[in-house]
């Protein structure tokens, strides 16, 4: 299938407005690596806010100076929420429409501390000590480079404690007589302990900056071993505080924000990923027990009568993705009409390796179908469960048990979604960037789709939008050139003066910060 332009990936049908203007929060969660505080957000926030001349008119004054807009103006702020000082808020002017946004970076680098080399052993062991079969092919080639890396430090380690020279002599038959250097040759003697040297700092470089600093937070927090438990908890612990604050009511009762975008790059998708799942289950549980017992819900039921369809034995296999995720968004409208704090509207990934779930997140591809199918790893569409009062699917288990009245619709009756229904109501674009030969394009993205789509009577369904954004794609939706060198970072990258790029207008379009 041709990749899809911008228009018509996030076409408006996806995004209907229905909230009343206010303010709404964008939540960005930077990836691996000795990430510095606010770094990932500012560059973030000049690329999607300041520079883009669509979002306010271009006769508006300046805020600040009152002058003629050069860029739009971001205010920084302290916000209590963050409990650290070295993070801020950064806030923006209202649009036209009446909405105004706080950009907000949740940082964990910090808590992912103290990685030594044994952490990462362990898990880099792991990786290459599988069946080539268990090896996802969109990596293979890079499992295989893993291993020949992995040779060639061994043969470098074993190089450094053996006698080369005295090797080298008794291969030419003079095992017995001193090392001789003439004019003409090279002295070996010294030669070889200044290589194997130089060998060695080169890889003690290439394991503290490279593999610990940056690869040793992926072995750190997919692993769940009992090193890393602590770690993993206290981070996901801090990232669902911080949205669990953003969504509290404020002291009038009501919420300060209409809606909630949780954007996330590179390993902070799966941080993301779990940050939702762990939320929703403590906003759900609220929502619970509070939920009244003749509360009328039209959106949630079009909305589990669509999953069903597309799953039906006799039915389409894939959904409608715009018409599906319009419906998302009115069924978390409803939702929220009943007094769920749950506002997360969108989930964007930017350059995840939540493709390579099956890699890094489970044994294989089948471990990670049971993951999903039990409701560990919410998928998108959610897994439905039967009901014997309906006798249909449902993503929503009921709150009133008793028998049904005469003519009482069994459908009608109020329902909760269950604890991985999170994307029945977040919508979820991932944008990724196809690989080549390993270093060109982005091997660590990729889609997301198969690997968190429902999967029901032997048919794939997927409500997750998967774009391609490098290389650039032409009105018909064809790639235009090749993809750039290792382009991981990039995402967020705005070149020089000129047309917009089209990661930037896919991204932008995404996060739709002017949505009514």
């Amino acid at each position: 299938m041709p990749a899809e332009t911008p228009d018509e990936t996030l076409a408006a049908a996806g995004k209907p407005a229905a909230k009343k203007p206010g303010k709404q929060a964008v939540v960005v969660i930077h990836g691996m690596g000795e990430q510095i505080p606010m770094q990932t957000l500012q560059g973030f926030v000049q690329a999607v806010w300041a520079t883009d001349r669509s979002l306010l008119p271009a006769g508006r004054p300046d805020s600040k100076t009152g002058g003629p807009r050069t860029e739009n103006p971001v205010w920084s702020k302290p916000d209590a929420r963050y409990h650290s000082h070295e993070l801020r808020r950064l806030t923006t002017e209202a649009l036209e429409n009446g909405v105004s946004t706080d950009f907000y970076e949740f940082y964990w680098a910090h808590l992912m501390h103290g990685t030594t080399w044994e952490h990462f052993k362990s898990w880099f062991v792991d990786l290459l000590w599988r069946a080539p079969r268990r090896v996802p092919g969109a990596v293979f080639s890079a499992w295989i480079v893993l291993w020949l890396v992995a040779a060639i430090v061994a043969l470098v380690a074993i190089a450094s404690v053996l006698p080369l020279d005295d090797l080298r002599q008794c291969l030419n038959g003079a095992c017995a007589a001193p090392p001789v250097c003439t004019p003409g040759a090279l002295c070996w003697t010294w030669v070889w302990p200044i290589i194997i040297a130089a060998g060695m700092l080169l890889l003690g470089w290439f394991v503290n900056s490279i593999l610990l600093s940056k690869f040793g937070d992926v072995a750190r927090y997919v692993k769940a071993a009992p090193p890393n438990v602590a770690r993993r908890q206290e981070i996901r612990e801090k990232g669902v505080a911080l949205l669990a604050e953003l969504m509290a009511p404020g002291p009038n009762g009501r919420q300060e924000y209409r809606r909630i975008i949780v954007v996330a790059h590179s390993l902070g998708t799966i941080v993301a990923y779990d940050i939702l799942t762990h939320c929703f289950v403590r906003m759900n549980r609220q929502h619970a027990a509070t939920l009244a017992k003749d509360a009328a819900q039209p959106e949630r039921i079009r909305l589990e009568a669509m999953i069903r369809a597309a799953a039906g034995a006799d039915g389409p296999a894939a959904l409608d993705l715009d018409a599906f995720q319009a419906q998302q968004q009115r069924s978390l409208q409803e939702l929220n009409a009943e007094g769920n704090p749950w506002i997360v509207s969108d989930f964007i990934t930017l350059g995840s390796p939540l493709t390579h779930a099956e890699f890094l997140l489970a044994e294989d591809r089948a471990d990670l179908r049971r993951a999903r199918d039990r409701r560990v790893l919410p998928t998108c569409p959610p897994v439905p469960e039967f009901d014997m009062l309906t006798r249909a699917q449902h993503v929503t288990y009921r709150i009133d048990h008793t028998p049904l009245k005469p003519g009482e619709d069994p459908m009608a009756r109020p329902r909760v979604p269950h604890h991985a229904a999170l994307f029945a109501y977040t919508r979820w674009t991932n944008l990724y960037a196809p690989h080549r030969a390993i270093l060109w394009g982005d091997i660590i993205s990729g889609p997301v789709g198969p690997q968190f789509d429902l999967v029901v009577n032997d048919r794939e369904i997927s409500g997750i939008r998967d774009i391609p954004v490098f290389p650039a794609h032409d009105a018909n939706g064809a790639p235009v050139g090749k993809p750039p060198f290792f382009c991981h970072g990039e995402y967020w990258a705005l070149p020089g003066a000129g047309a917009v790029p089209y990661h930037i207008s896919v991204l932008r379009q995404a996060l739709a910060l002017n949505e009514g």
